[in-house]
C-alpha cells in the first residue's frame, strides 16, 4: 500500500486550493462594494471551498481507510489554519499594495449614513460612534491584517468541523468489518 505523508506535507498540500478560494473571496469581498456580481461570488466561495476540502478529505480517507475519524478532523484543522495564514498574506498584500485607504474612506461614508448609525446604535447601544470613528481611522496596516488573523484562525475550527463531520469510513472497510462482526 502507498506510504503514509505525514500531516503537515498532506495538510500543505490541502490548504493551498482553499487559501486560494479564501484569498480570492476576501478579494471579492473588498471590490464588491462597487460591483454587486463580486460581492455574490464572496459569498459563494466560501462555500466551494467548504466542498474542496470535504471532497479532498474523503479522497485522502479512501487512500488511507485505517485513519480514524480524529485524524480526518486533526487534518482538516491544520488545513484549515494553513488556509487561514495564506488568506493572512494575500489581506497583508491588499492593504499593503491594493487598498489606498479604499476600506476606510468606505467605512467613513457608510458611518455618515443615517440608517448605519441607527442599526450600529441597536446593536451595540455602549459605543460612542465617533470613539469608534476614530479608532478606525487610526488603524495601522499590521493591527487591520493581525485583527483578521485572529478571526481567520477562530473560522478555521468550524470551518474544519463542517468540512471533516460528513467523511466517513470507505464501504470496503465498512462490509469488511461487517463481516467480521457476523463471522464472530
Amino acid at each position: 500500500m502507498n506510504e503514509k505523508p505525514t500531516m503537515m506535507e498532506t495538510a500543505g498540500q490541502m490548504a493551498l486550493p482553499i487559501g486560494v478560494t479564501w484569498g480570492a473571496s476576501f478579494l471579492c469581498t473588498m471590490y464588491g462594494v462597487e460591483r454587486p456580481l463580486l460581492s455574490m461570488l464572496s459569498t459563494a466561495l466560501p462555500l466551494i471551498s467548504l466542498f474542496l476540502l470535504y471532497r479532498m478529505l474523503t479522497v485522502y480517507r479512501r487512500m488511507f481507510p485505517s485513519v480514524s475519524w480524529l485524524h480526518i478532523l486533526r487534518l482538516s484543522l491544520f488545513s484549515s489554519l494553513l488556509a487561514g495564514l495564506l488568506t493572512d498574506a494575500v489581506q497583508y498584500v491588499y492593504f499593503l499594495l491594493l487598498d489606498n485607504g479604499r476600506m476606510l474612506s468606505h467605512l467613513a461614508e457608510a458611518m455618515q449614513s443615517e440608517e448605519y448609525r441607527q442599526a450600529l446604535k441597536q446593536m451595540m447601544p455602549e459605543m460612542n460612534l465617533e470613539e469608534m470613528q476614530e479608532m478606525m481611522q487610526s488603524m495601522t496596516i499590521r493591527s487591520m491584517v493581525l485583527q483578521l488573523a485572529l478571526f481567520n484562525a477562530m473560522l478555521a475550527l468550524p470551518f474544519s468541523l463542517f468540512a471533516a463531520l460528513p467523511v466517513r469510513t470507505p464501504r470496503k472497510l465498512q462490509e469488511d468489518k461487517e463481516q467480521t462482526n457476523k463471522q464472530e
